[in-house]
């Protein structure tokens, strides 16, 4: 398992437009599924969210786009425009092998440089649960 920061604006992120709440992870009848709580953040105990975006990867010599989720703490949903160019501040990708042998990534930052401007009269979005940030599947 390898991780590496990455500069966002240097990278070229272009946001989806699409944000979801992370959600904690419980365990029913022997199985491991996801809860109806919004996970949180550790160390700030702010509500996790899972920003998509968009970006240009060059795999042996051929480019293409990807997509790939980032998941950060912010007090609200974050709101941001479809293929706007989108920067994070201390952006990491962990790198690891799955069980199926091929390589996944876990990207994280620790927020939005704008923090995403949430939508007129939004609230947190739902940002219930324990405090803890859960686990996800591999």
């Amino acid at each position: 398992m390898s991780s590496y920061a990455v500069d966002s604006k240097r990278a070229g992120l272009r946001s989806t437009g699409i944000v979801n709440e992370v959600r904690e992870w419980e365990e029913r009848d022997g199985k491991r599924r996801p809860s109806e709580a919004q996970a949180r953040d550790e160390a700030t105990g702010m509500p996790l969210w899972q920003v998509e975006v968009v970006y240009k990867q060059t795999t042996f010599g051929r480019e293409s786009m990807t997509t790939g989720v980032v998941e950060l703490g912010c007090p609200h949903r974050p709101v941001l425009a479809e293929f706007a160019p989108v920067e994070f501040i201390d952006l990491t990708v962990e790198v690891r092998v799955n069980k199926a042998g091929g390589l996944s990534e876990m990207w994280r930052a620790d927020r939005l440089v704008d923090e995403g401007k949430p939508a007129a009269g939004q609230s947190n979005g739902g940002a219930s649960g324990s405090s803890g940030h859960g686990s996800k599947a591999a």
